[in-house]
């Protein structure tokens, strides 16, 4: 019932403790069960949002294909290794090459809805994106977080007022906590060479943006003067390790 939601739905529920016929104890609570592809935001356990990260969704596959041709074409090694090659600058090199791969697919950029950061959104997974050509930049951002994660990278989700936003570890680090919100654990990071960040709505313009101006776009997120707009990011593979799995690939 619940993986076949497509809308939220109020529900009831009722737990009961017999011995016999006697009832010993009885508790009801009223929940609100939400569509699956539903996130429920920063203020109700924002760590699930590393759920709608899905690596493997078919799409994703698709994607990488594509990353590893482009990067074959530039005379660069094609194979998607991750951290393998212990270089700053192969991670870098992956990561370019995910963004030339979504910037080819012509997305159609979509505003999210209001204050989405906080209390949600309905989220359009790899396969959604490529079928529907239509994205919000927490669905761009989720895709390619899916795409580095698959590629064997450490991506992050970041969020500011209205904003949604990724970046990955240029070296296999991760962040002090699930959880941070403070942008200057971000700035550190960015200034150790250790952490890029990039806007990824760049990707889904009518022109898209060059990688570079990308990261530029993702320093100006996290910069000093804008820490008041800072919410929250999230660090994806310590998600995992605390449990927090991808869902479900589902069959059409």
């Amino acid at each position: 019932l619940l993986h076949d939601l497509t809308e939220a739905m109020r529900a009831e529920v009722r737990l009961v403790l017999k011995q016999g016929e006697a009832t010993l104890a009885e508790s009801r609570q009223e929940i609100t069960a939400l569509a699956r592809n539903e996130w429920g935001g920063a203020r109700h356990m924002p760590e699930l949002l590393a759920a709608f990260v899905t690596p493997n969704d078919p799409a994703v596959g698709r994607l990488l294909k594509s990353a590893s041709d482009i990067l074959k074409s530039a005379g660069r090694r094609s194979a998607i290794d991750g951290y393998e090659a212990k270089s700053r600058s192969r991670v870098w090199e992956l990561a370019s090459a995910i963004w030339a791969a979504v910037s080819a697919r012509g997305i159609a950029y979509a505003l999210p809805p209001a204050s989405f950061e906080r209390e949600g959104q309905k989220v359009r997974l790899p396969s959604d994106i490529e079928d529907q050509g239509l994205a919000t930049c927490l669905d761009t951002t989720l895709f390619f977080a899916a795409a580095l994660e698959q590629a064997g990278l450490r991506p992050i989700v970041a969020f500011t007022e209205g904003h949604a936003f990724a970046g990955v570890w240029l070296q296999p680090q991760h962040l002090p906590s699930m959880t941070v919100d403070d942008a200057m654990e971000l700035r550190k990071a960015i200034a150790l060479d250790e952490l890029i960040l990039f806007e990824t709505t760049l990707a889904v313009k009518d022109a898209p943006m060059p990688f570079v101006r990308a990261l530029e776009a993702g320093r100006a997120q996290v910069a000093e003067e804008r820490e008041a707009a800072f919410v929250y990011a999230i660090d994806i593979a310590r998600a995992r390790s605390r449990g927090v799995q991808p869902l479900s690939t589902r069959a059409a």
